[in-house]
């Protein structure tokens, strides 16, 4: 399955935070830390900020940090976040008639996407820094 640009530094952005917690971080400082595009980025904290994946705090010392521990957040709640058509794609638009084919392969659609959202709720993205840090371990030279 391949995923949009969106949700990769969506993935990275809340990483970011969960490094942070619980101080509050700008998209700016964010941004510069993995090379990510600024702009896109304040896309991004915007749309969690709406899906309440993050808090906001205004002033000199605000920014963004994230409204719960990344193991209470899910796959699928960021993906419902970055990709409103997410939702949209499942759903069945029926033209005018289908034939009893064209039926049954979108309730085989269907069913296949309800079956894909069940695995990423349950996949908890406190995974990320698990393996980040295993990735850290294999990076130490005397």
């Amino acid at each position: 399955m391949k995923f949009s640009k969106r949700v990769h530094y969506g993935l990275v952005f809340l990483m970011q935070l969960h490094y942070a917690w619980p101080g509050y971080k700008a998209v700016k400082e964010l941004a510069d830390a993995d090379a990510l595009p600024h702009k896109f980025l304040e896309g991004i904290a915007s749309d969690f900020r709406k899906g309440k994946l993050v808090e906001v705090k205004r002033g000199a010392q605000g920014g963004y940090r994230l409204s719960r521990p990344l193991e209470e957040m899910s796959f699928l709640e960021l993906l419902r976040c970055l990709d409103p058509e997410w939702e949209r794609k499942k759903t069945d638009a029926k033209g005018a008639e289908e034939s009893s084919k064209q039926e049954a392969v979108s309730q085989f659609l269907y069913h296949t996407s309800k079956s894909v959202d069940e695995v990423f709720d349950k996949l908890t993205l406190d995974a990320l820094p698990k393996i980040y840090a295993h990735d850290d371990s294999l990076m130490y030279y005397i």
